[in-house]
C-alpha cells in the first residue's frame, strides 16, 4: 500500500479510492486513531462518486525527539500529500483534535484548495481553564498515553458504547508510544499557545475560514465555539448536533451522520454530478 515520503524522518501511509477525476475529499483522523476510524464513511463516499483520501498523520512510527507533533506541522504534511497526488480541491472532513488540521488548512496553509470544511467534535470548544484542568497529562510523558485512555473513559462514550468500541480505542492506542502520544496531546492543547485552546482557535480562525462549514458535535459544548464565536464563512454555515452517542457518533450512528453529510453537500452544491 502506497506511502507519502514527506522527508527523512516521516513516511505517511495512506489510501487514494475512486475515480481520478472525482471531487476529492481528504479524511484527517483525531488523536490516538488512524484511518480505520473512517470505515463507517469511505463506502457511502465512493458509492456518492467521491475521490476519497485519508491517510494515518504522523505519529506512532516517528521519533518524537526529532520533529514536531504540533497540527500545523500536520496540517502542512496533508497539503503536501494532496500536491503529491495534485489535487487542488478538496473537501476536508475531520474529527476531533483532526480538525485542528483541518481549520489550519483551511484558513492559513492552503486555504484556496479547500471547497468545503467539515469539522466533528472540533477540540478547539475547551477554554484556557478547561485545559489546566488537564495539565497533569504533560508532568510524566511515560505515563501520558494511560492518563488520556483514563480520561476518554469517562469524556468519550455514553451508555450507548458498546465495548467492543472502547476495547477497539483502548488497544490501538496501547500501541502507541507514550511519547509520542505526549507530543500529539502537548501540541494539540498542552502548549499555552496551541490551537486546542478556545481563545487561540477564536483568534487564528475568526473572520478566516471563507469555505462552507459544516459543524457536527455530540454535545452544545462542543459545537460551541463554532456556532457562537466564529463568523460564518458562508451562508451554507450550518450546525449539527448528534448527542447520545459519544464522541465518535460518526460510528456508531453512521446512518444518520451519512445523511447529514449528504444533505449538506448536496445542499452545498459540492456533490458529484452524475453524467447525463
Amino acid at each position: 500500500m502506497p506511502h507519502f515520503q514527506r522527508n527523512e524522518n516521516i513516511s505517511l501511509f495512506y489510501t487514494d479510492e475512486g475515480e481520478k477525476t472525482a471531487p476529492a475529499i481528504l479524511l484527517i483522523h483525531g488523536l490516538t486513531c488512524d484511518i480505520h476510524d473512517w470505515s463507517w464513511q469511505v463506502p457511502f463516499l465512493l458509492e456518492k462518486g467521491f475521490r476519497v483520501i485519508s491517510a494515518d498523520t504522523r505519529g506512532p512510527d516517528a521519533d518524537a525527539s526529532i520533529i514536531d507533533y504540533y497540527p500545523q506541522t500536520v496540517a502542512y504534511d496533508l497539503v503536501a500529500l494532496l500536491e503529491h497526488l495534485e489535487i487542488t480541491s478538496v473537501i476536508i472532513m475531520a474529527h476531533s483534535q483532526g480538525d485542528l488540521a483541518a481549520y489550519y488548512i483551511a484558513t492559513h496553509a492552503k486555504p484556496k484548495m479547500v471547497r468545503a470544511l467539515i469539522g466533528m467534535d472540533p477540540i478547539h470548544h475547551s477554554s484556557n481553564a478547561d485545559r489546566e484542568q488537564t495539565a497533569g497529562f504533560f508532568d510524566e510523558p511515560a505515563k501520558c498515553r494511560d492518563l488520556l485512555l483514563m480520561w476518554f473513559q469517562y469524556s468519550a462514550y455514553t451508555s450507548k458504547s458498546p465495548a467492543w468500541q472502547k476495547a477497539w480505542h483502548q488497544r490501538r492506542a496501547m500501541q502507541q508510544d507514550s511519547l509520542i502520544v505526549h507530543a500529539l496531546t502537548w501540541g494539540g492543547w498542552g502548549d499555552k499557545e496551541a490551537m486546542g485552546r478556545r481563545e487561540n482557535a477564536v483568534a487564528l480562525f475568526g473572520g478566516k475560514l471563507k469555505c462552507p462549514r459544516l459543524t457536527i458535535g455530540s454535545s452544545k459544548e462542543s459545537v460551541y465555539v463554532d456556532q457562537d464565536l466564529l463568523p460564518k464563512g458562508s451562508e451554507q454555515d450550518e450546525v449539527i448536533l448528534m448527542e447520545g452517542w459519544g464522541h465518535w457518533f460518526h460510528q456508531l450512528d453512521s446512518e444518520t451522520f451519512n445523511g447529514h453529510v449528504e444533505a449538506w453537500l448536496t445542499k452545498s452544491g459540492a456533490m458529484p454530478v452524475e453524467d447525463a
